[in-house]
């Protein structure tokens, strides 16, 4: 009889063959993919809050404080009431309305606050009673030096003459941020600094808008000031800024309810 050959098959690196058996298929065939199919998503309602990481306030928190108002003071309401909503009053009319609903318990700054019809407007003023602040004005010499150099500033103005800046420029980042370095447009350097420094201590002041707003404010005395004094000082203030480009004028004092000014 003759040998029988047997062909060895390398299931490894074939595929496995069909069987045509039925019935129980052989786990070594290769497993038939069943069609994807989609699911239908599962609605899910949303949190109406989810919680922040602590440190980090949700936006909707956020929104919440931002529209929260500053609560006044029955004392600032009961002042309020005394001014009338909308109405305009001449200055001297107004100085005498200001001290009745200043109600603080210290000698207040008095203030005026513009709403200007441009933006970029800059000046120079002089109260004829000056601020009510005594301020230290100083001429730059070698003695300021000395105290610069040892981080000791003891003055509000600084004045200096043209030659002396250079001296002055290595301490600017000290004096600029502060808004004490000397400056041509502030009229503080000057080759007679002691005239600058009499019309200074005179009531002259320079005043500037806000850089981004049509918006100025002035302090234009105290209000232990007479009537007369704080008329003058507010009326000077009017000729400087110039009706042309006053929109609206609010007269106050510190922490006080505004009264809006009468400007024809």
């Amino acid at each position: 009889m003759g040998k029988k050959k047997i062909a060895i098959v390398d299931l490894s690196q074939s595929e496995t063959p069909k069987l045509k058996a039925t019935g129980v298929r052989s786990q070594r065939l290769t497993k038939t993919k069943a069609p994807k199919t989609e699911a239908a998503p599962i609605p899910v309602a949303e949190p109406a809050f989810t919680e922040a990481p602590a440190g980090k306030p949700s936006e909707k928190k956020a929104k919440v404080k931002h529209h929260l108002r500053h609560s006044r003071s029955k004392r600032y309401l009961a002042a309020k009431q005394l001014i009338g909503k909308g109405k305009t009053y001449p200055v001297n009319e107004a100085i005498k309305l200001l001290r009745e609903v200043s109600r603080v318990k210290f000698d207040p700054a008095v203030e005026l606050h513009f709403n200007l019809t441009g933006e970029k407007l800059a000046g120079e003023l002089t109260l004829p009673h000056g601020t009510g602040k005594k301020q230290k004005i100083e001429i730059a010499s070698d003695a300021t030096l000395v105290k610069l150099n040892d981080g000791k500033i003891d003055f509000d103005i600084l004045i200096s003459e043209p030659k002396f800046m250079p001296k002055l420029a290595k301490f600017a980042k000290v004096l600029g941020p502060k808004g004490l370095m000397p400056n041509p447009k502030t009229g503080t350097i000057s080759p007679d600094p002691e005239a600058v420094r009499k019309k200074l201590a005179g009531g002259a002041m320079r005043f500037k808008s806000e850089p981004k707003a049509p918006l100025l404010h002035l302090v234009v005395g105290k209000l232990s000031f007479k009537d007369s004094e704080l008329s003058a000082n507010i009326t000077a203030a009017l000729a400087a800024v110039q009706t042309a480009n006053i929109a609206a004028c609010f007269l106050c004092s510190s922490m006080s309810p505004s009264i809006k000014l009468q400007l024809d």
